[in-house]
């Protein structure tokens, strides 16, 4: 077998539909790598030995924010190639609906009505009012932006804002532009660049940097290039080669997130470098010959874990304990709140997929 090819596009006739079970396993891996992140200390005298191997790690594990947008903006630019392919345009409004049937219940959910209620569990972990309207606005990483993290479990759907703007303007972008789609990625990597060494002059303190949607524009630009360049085929790689892939792109996303650098100098090279291994990790494992039904399953959820994992951190403390409190709420929240919601979505489909 060549050590590294790619299949024939399939004919447009089989554009229609498109999973791939091995994303949804990247995906829960993406979001495990955000829990160790927030329920292992960062500090290396935490631990009784590997300590600095250890917090670099849970430092490390933040970058799972960037492997989403990677995998997420992948998937996107690939359904949306597809639909261009075998319906002839695609269909923006359609886009919305989806985006907002996939999206919106849950993130609500957790904005109007868990937060509330983890407010009366623990009155220090409060969403203030200027912050709340933000989120609601689908601007929480700005507001986070002006003033800094709220003191709440849900703050974390600052990410969520980002990919909701991401969504806004890139099926157009798509659209006008699919052939010449390379100079627009192009440009979304030279924007994040210019605006985190514009940041760094500017001496701008964390979260301004980590939470700004022009200066976390790689990532996102990482997976519109691999989905662009492939074109509808799935790489043919050699075990070894993949092993290397997955290997490299590992060990350059530690040595990116390890120093935690998320401001200042350091966030010049630390964000290129994350979106760079993000991407390798992406191809290693596009087209891997892996089942595992209950690592697909957790990845179908990801979305509830993410959004609860901090809430069952606080709630239950002791790490293990909180993941499995964190899986109990994803689960009931696919099934009673997302799921509904998702029927509808398929509805709206012109490129078959499982939820994404």
């Amino acid at each position: 077998m060549a050590a590294s090819t790619a299949r024939a596009p399939e004919k447009p006739a089989h554009w229609s539909r498109f999973h791939r079970p091995e994303l949804d396993v990247l995906r829960f891996g993406a979001f495990f790598l955000v829990f160790l992140h927030h329920a292992l200390p960062h500090a290396s005298s935490d631990y009784p030995i590997w300590g600095l191997a250890l917090a670099g790690l849970a430092r490390a594990g933040a970058l799972g924010v960037d492997l989403f947008f990677t995998l997420s903006a992948y998937l996107i630019t690939e359904l949306l190639l597809r639909e261009q392919t075998a319906a002839g345009r695609i269909d923006i409004r359609k886009f919305y609906a989806r985006r907002i049937l996939r999206i919106w219940p849950l993130y609500f959910f957790a904005l109007l009505v868990a937060a509330p209620l983890m407010s009366l569990y623990d009155a220090a972990d409060r969403l203030p009012a200027a912050h709340l309207t933000g989120f609601l606005l689908l601007s929480g990483n700005w507001a986070c932006v002006l003033w800094g993290y709220p003191a709440s479990s849900f703050s974390l759907l600052w990410s969520v804002s980002i990919e909701e703007q991401f969504y806004v303007s890139w099926p157009w972008l798509v659209r006008s532009n699919a052939r010449r789609l390379g100079v627009v990625i192009g440009s979304m990597i030279v924007v994040a660049c210019a605006t985190r060494v514009w940041l760094a002059i500017a001496g701008t303190e964390h979260p301004g940097v980590w939470c700004n949607t022009l200066a976390r524009l790689d990532p996102i630009a990482g997976g519109a290039l691999v989905a662009w360049l492939l074109h509808g085929r799935t790489p043919v790689l050699a075990r070894t080669v993949r092993a290397a892939l997955l290997g490299m792109g590992g060990v350059v996303l530690l040595a990116a997130g390890a120093p935690g650098e998320h401001a200042g100098w350091g966030a010049v090279w630390t964000y290129p470098l994350a979106a760079l291994a993000c991407v390798v990790i992406l191809y290693g494992v596009l087209g891997i010959r892996l089942r595992s039904p209950a690592l697909e399953y957790l990845g179908k959820i990801s979305f509830g874990l993410y959004v609860f994992h901090a809430a069952a951190l606080r709630i239950a403390e002791f790490a293990p304990v909180a993941l499995l409190l964190t899986v109990a709420c994803a689960a009931a929240s696919y099934r009673f709140i997302e799921t509904p919601f998702l029927r509808w979505k398929e509805r709206l489909a012109r490129v078959g997929s499982r939820p994404i």
